[in-house]
């Protein structure tokens, strides 16, 4: 039988978790990593649920580096929050924008936050598209419900 040499145990967390750590490292904190990864049914080697102190051992035992104030900003990054602030509109309208292929932004896994790059905020026809949303309002139905000019 072949034994376990030295370091070594049966105890691994898969590959693909490990990558999705060393993604989401560069966004978010350990704590907002372990969320992700619960949602997702993602488990550590033993098979327990992810809290921030795991998160924080497999990124310091796989160093990978944890997320710096500021570094989303240097990579010209802003999260689906930042845009609806920057375009002035909802968060709901700019997840439209994304699933109907106006805005580029990527999402490495269900639950992780889009990536959107500055640089396609500075686009004129997304300016006017999201003028556009922000302008249209469904009609009320009830005939009692006065409209307010503003």
């Amino acid at each position: 039988m072949r034994k376990n040499r030295a370091g070594q145990h049966r105890w691994g967390t898969d590959a693909d978790v490990v990558e999705l750590v060393a993604v989401l490292a560069r966004q978010m904190p350990d704590q907002a990593i372990a969320a992700v990864l619960n949602r997702a049914g993602k488990k550590t080697g033993k098979g327990n649920g992810w809290t921030r102190s795991r998160v924080c051992f497999l990124r310091n035992h796989r160093r990978i580096p944890p997320c710096r104030e500021g570094e989303r900003a240097e990579r010209g990054e802003v999260t689906l929050e930042e845009t609806a602030k920057i375009l002035n509109v909802s968060e709901a309208t700019v997840r439209r924008m994304i699933q109907e292929k106006l805005l580029a932004a990527r999402q490495y896994c269900k639950g992780a936050p889009w990536v959107i790059q500055n640089s396609d905020l500075d686009r004129e026809d997304l300016q006017r598209i999201a003028d556009a949303r922000r302008s249209r309002r469904p009609p009320s139905e009830d005939p009692r419900q006065n409209s307010l000019a503003l």
